[in-house]
């Protein structure tokens, strides 16, 4: 661990990471790209600007071209600038005081407004300085709030923002992008079982240490994944020993956790991403694994619904468990506040602590814009397929954005144009996200259809036939068909009308020849 640090200059980013195929930096000679093997003795040895970050996180994505203008800022000026994916290093660095980063975070966001340079520093009594570029001390508190105060006041200037261009790899997709794909793809069960290793190993492994709180929605989170989760014997039999095994668990530490899950098939088993493989590693992947693995649960209890529920477990584990084990931390705040809604009376919105709000600026919804609470499983598929296109929504245009998959509304009128009503589909030809599938009982058909385990493709994956047959057992409880359905239909059709003039040919010939025997000889005369 190290103890202390150099000046830490400008601010420390701090992020969950997990480890891709390939970095959002490279080494350039202005940015330098660290391992746990060298990361302590370097910062240790000069002032270092440091961030610590995470390939798939969308925020960190979008964060690339605003740090590389810092570096550009701070060029010259003896400061040196590295990278690192944090889970590089999860347990030889610890960096922990929330105000320390609350500060910095601070700091940098009033940076990018500043035409001066500024940097903190952590006095020998635990005040915060702000140092301007002369070295002089201009400010010192422990307080967040002066801190703001101050910068608002002395160091704000409004300029016009300039292009980022300086993103390789992160390029935005055209803003004239309003055709969405015209088909869609089907559900792979390695996207989701992928994701779900991720979840497991890393965002909840990552975790010094889980409990009160936390500890209760992962709980939560892994119960409702046992329940509605239908991953074939191999996998859900892992599922189900690790709910059991931390139901009556007080406190979960990070070696405790990882030794849970170190010799379970969803843990070693070399899987990878198909459908939500992205046209650079670090896009798309885990995130959009997740996505379907949380519609895919919601479709599954829908299926095994005997009668109305009143409840919407699901939806609920979600607004809980998302904004704690999420690593991507600003999606997660984005989330808590989007499906606050289905949270109960006494509990909190951010997972930190009561009512506190996250330490960046939220695109915050209004809470009348905020989709229905779902009350039952029919409204839990049609609820996350509201707040999936929402999320859509806000990230279309992003940096993080795929190029080769742009953010749409699901299902587009070519995906289900018997979800979309005249009106609403006019309204879509104006702006892609300017309405939703309006016909609810199409779409619910279309969903469920979509997402249910008997429609998922399971290349890549060990699964037994037995559990694939049962899953083709499992009948839709909707009056719905799908094109394979109506193409079945169709043979039976054909068939049992070929049967039937194979049939009437062969009453005619044993008619005709009963006929003829009965028929009696001619007599000669």
């Amino acid at each position: 661990m190290v103890q202390s640090l150099l000046p830490v200059f400008l601010c420390i980013v701090i992020s969950n990471a997990g480890v891709y195929a390939a970095s959002l930096y490279k080494s350039d000679g202005q940015i330098m790209v660290l391992t746990s093997k060298n990361f302590s003795d370097f910062v240790q040895a000069q002032p270092t600007l440091v961030q610590f970050y995470l390939h798939s996180c969308g925020a960190c994505q979008n964060y690339v071209p605003i740090f590389k203008r810092i570096i550009k800022s701070v060029a010259g000026k003896g400061v040196y600038c590295v990278v690192i994916a944090s889970r590089e290093i999860p347990d030889a660095v610890t960096i922990s005081g929330p105000d320390a980063r609350i500060i910095a975070m601070i700091i940098l966001d009033f940076q990018m407004n500043s035409s001066v340079i500024l940097r903190s520093q952590i006095s020998e009594d635990s005040q915060f300085r702000l140092v301007d570029r002369t070295g002089k001390v201009a400010f010192t508190s422990s307080d967040e709030d002066a801190f703001r105060h101050f910068l608002t006041k002395n160091y704000v200037t409004v300029h016009k923002e300039q292009p980022l261009q300086d993103s390789p790899g992160l390029s935005n997709p055209a803003e004239n992008q309003t055709s969405p794909v015209a088909y869609s793809m089907p559900v792979y069960a390695a996207d989701i079982i992928a994701s779900l290793q991720y979840l497991l190993v890393r965002d909840v492994g990552i975790k010094a240490t889980i409990k009160g709180s936390d500890l209760d929605a992962l709980k939560e989170f892994m119960a409702v994944v046992s329940k509605y989760l239908n991953l074939g014997r191999r996998y859900n039999e892992d599922v189900a020993y690790l709910r059991k095994h931390i139901e009556g668990m007080s406190e979960i530490t990070r070696k405790e956790w990882h030794e849970l899950v170190a010799g379970l098939n969803i843990s070693t088993d070399q899987v990878q991403h198909i459908a939500c493989r992205g046209s650079k590693p670090y896009l798309r992947g885990y995130p959009c694994g997740l996505w379907i693995m949380f519609h895919s649960m919601s479709v599954n209890r829908f299926l095994q619904s005997k009668k109305p529920e009143p409840k919407a477990p699901i939806a609920h584990a979600l607004n809980r468990f998302v904004p704690r084990f999420f690593s991507c931390s600003y999606c997660a705040y984005h989330f808590a506040r989007l499906t606050s809604n289905v949270r109960l009376s006494h509990e909190d919105v951010y997972p930190d602590s009561l009512n506190e709000e996250p330490p960046f600026p939220l695109v915050v919804p209004d809470p009348s814009s905020l989709p229905a609470a779902p009350k039952s499983s029919r409204d839990e598929v049609l609820w996350l397929n509201t707040v999936h296109n929402l999320v859509n929504k806000r990230l279309s245009g992003n940096p993080s954005e795929d190029p080769a998959a742009p953010k749409v509304v699901f299902p587009s009128p070519e995906q289900c144009r018997a979800c979309w009503s005249p009106a609403a589909q006019a309204k879509l030809k104006r702006d892609k996200f300017s309405a939703t599938p309006d016909k609810t009982d199409e779409l619910l058909a279309y969903l469920v259809h979509h997402y249910r385990p008997s429609s998922w493709r399971w290349d890549g994956i060990s699964v037994s036939f037995e559990d694939v047959s049962q899953w083709k057992l499992v009948q839709q409880p909707i009056d719905a068909f799908s094109t394979s359905d109506m193409v079945l239909v169709g043979v039976i059709s054909v068939c049992c009308a070929a049967a039937l003039v194979v049939l009437f040919a062969l009453i005619c010939c044993r008619w005709r020849f009963s006929k003829r025997e009965h028929t009696p000889l001619p007599t000669s005369a």
